[in-house]
């Protein structure tokens, strides 16, 4: 499927869905996060259970070099009944400094512009230095369209880029997910805080 048409599909979908209320949740199940030595260091990723309903990731590198030229490739995965992982709907690739500039119209950027103003530090034009922190990173119900059930893998490749040499690879994120059925959570009575009386003797 070429990319403009995949692009006017998700926008179809999306615009179904904005009168009625998501009953597909995305819940993170696990992250993996490999990082280039040579450019990043003190790694933490983790998912941390939130309700039946929603999980969170937490993250957390320094980087040794800052980025000045870097891209990132999307691809989702869909996994299918050999528990093997093939290509679903997205896979691509734009340059992060450009997105966050906004000096180009790029697919998707748009989504992963407020997804890292929401969740990360990174809320400026690149260079990026320093510490880097994701905290309660989730996939939101409403920045995707509708995927049919059953378990996916977000794979992010973030890369380098020179002019004077090969692009250098900074690191590989993969967030593992299940696309379910929103659980209704039942929320507890609260106690009853009224006078008790006591029946006399």
């Amino acid at each position: 499927m070429n990319l403009p048409l995949t692009v006017i599909i998700v926008c179809l979908v999306l615009v179904g869905r904005v009168s009625t209320d998501p009953t597909i949740v995305y819940k993170l199940k696990n992250i993996e996060c490999i990082a280039n030595p040579k450019r990043v260091e003190n790694i933490s990723c983790f998912i941390k259970a939130i309700n039946w309903n929603k999980a969170v990731a937490q993250m957390d590198c320094d980087l040794i070099l800052p980025l000045r030229n870097t891209s990132i490739e999307i691809a989702v995965l869909k996994k299918n009944y050999n528990n093997q992982y093939h290509p679903f709907l997205i896979n691509v690739t734009f340059n992060a400094c450009d997105m966050l500039s906004s000096r180009k119209y790029l697919p998707y950027a748009p989504i992963v512009r407020k997804v890292m103003k929401i969740y990360t530090n990174v809320n400026h034009t690149c260079p990026i230095t320093n510490h880097l922190i994701a905290r309660n990173l989730n996939i939101d119900e409403t920045f995707l369209p509708t995927f049919p059930l059953g378990f996916y893998a977000f794979s992010i490749k973030i890369t380098e880029n020179f002019s004077e040499r090969p692009s250098d690879s900074i690191g590989l994120i993969k967030i593992y997910l299940q696309a379910i059925e929103m659980v209704n959570i039942k929320q507890r009575k609260k106690p009853n805080n009224s006078t008790i009386i006591m029946p006399s003797i």
